[in-house]
């Protein structure tokens, strides 16, 4: 287990999907996260959170879909002119996934096998089953 290891759930607010000077595929992007609700007008507060995701990982963030992000905290001080640069906080996402909501299931309708269930319902009633057939 990585002590660096951080799960957060939210609505993915913005993805650039492009590819670093290697070629490999990345997304950037941001996060929402629910902080809780305002104190002073009781609506919802949220964070953003950016994040970086590396190869096939960045196919499956989608952009205004709410998601599970799983990875590590990455941190690194992008020069800027000034004398000691400024410090960047990101997420590295290894891990994505899209989370169902009420209006949008994550697994839509299971598709049709074919299979007629009334007579397998009738099948497996005819079967029968003694105790010499079984193993104990």
């Amino acid at each position: 287990m990585d002590i660096n290891q951080l799960t957060v759930t939210g609505k993915v607010m913005q993805v650039t999907n492009t590819g670093n000077s290697n070629g490999t595929k990345m997304a950037l992007g941001t996060i929402g996260l629910y902080r809780g609700k305002s104190k002073e007008t009781g609506k919802p507060e949220f964070d953003n959170l950016p994040f970086v995701a590396y190869g096939s990982v960045s196919d499956y963030i989608q952009q205004d879909v709410k998601m599970l992000l799983s990875g590590k905290i990455n941190t690194y001080i992008r020069q800027d002119g000034s004398k000691y640069g400024q410090q960047v906080v990101q997420m590295q996402v290894m891990v994505a996934y899209p989370i169902a909501t009420p209006d949008k299931p994550a697994i839509k309708d299971p598709q049709a096998t074919g299979l007629d269930m009334n007579s397998l319902d009738k099948a497996v009633d005819q079967i029968i089953v003694s105790d010499s057939d079984l193993p104990f």
